[in-house]
């Protein structure tokens, strides 16, 4: 006699995070081929370039995720922020963080939008922990040394993506916050390749 069926365990994902999967694919991708990480840091010089890069859109996403209405999750509103181990980066290779503008910041002006936002920023913590050790071994640094951010020195970003996915999975979001979110996510991974843009274009004019 076969045994009765085992329901399926409930899906830990849930909407909203497989809508921001799904929803921005693409969008990450093309990040990911502008920055070319780790390929483009083949010097301390071209890691400082890329680490102020980066500072320019981190530090304004993560102050307006900060001011942002966080009431209908249960999540630290600075959950995974990570702007001071770039700068704590830059300081170890003598760099001077550079002015960061607020312009053209993605308007997060609703729990979704933030969310959206997010997932991006807490997103890059996964690939930072495989960036690091390339670029360790490559300029001959010590664990840590000018890779905090790539490796979230000191942070658990298990333990915040775990959380945020919980958190996501367990509200329940209408189409429009689905909608909502995704879009909020497409435009962060774009803010973040607009802010990066400048600085590693005159990085890349002085190596020709």
């Amino acid at each position: 006699m076969s045994e009765p069926a085992r329901p399926r365990p409930a899906d830990p994902t849930g909407p909203m995070l497989a809508a921001l999967r799904a929803g921005t694919r693409e969008h990450h991708r093309a990040l990911e081929r502008e920055l070319d990480l780790p390929g483009r840091i083949r010097s301390r010089t071209e890691l400082s370039t890329v680490l102020s890069a980066m500072l320019a859109s981190w530090q304004p996403l993560e102050e307006r995720l900060a001011a942002a209405d966080w009431s209908g999750l249960s999540l630290d509103p600075r959950l995974g922020e990570a702007a001071d181990l770039l700068r704590a980066d830059l300081s170890a290779l003598s760099t001077p963080a550079g002015a960061v503008t607020h312009a053209a910041v993605p308007d997060l002006g609703s729990l979704a939008d933030a969310v959206g936002a997010r997932y991006v920023l807490l997103g890059s913590a996964l690939g930072g922990r495989v960036i690091a050790p390339v670029v360790e071994r490559r300029l001959g640094l010590a664990e840590g040394a000018a890779t905090r951010f790539f490796r979230r020195s000191g942070r658990s970003p298990g333990r915040d993506w775990r959380d945020f996915r919980l958190a996501l999975a367990a509200r329940d979001w209408s189409p429009a916050d689905l909608a909502r979110a995704t879009t909020a996510a497409r435009e962060t991974f774009a803010f973040v390749g607009r802010a990066a843009a400048p600085i590693l274009a005159v990085s890349s004019a002085r190596a020709g």
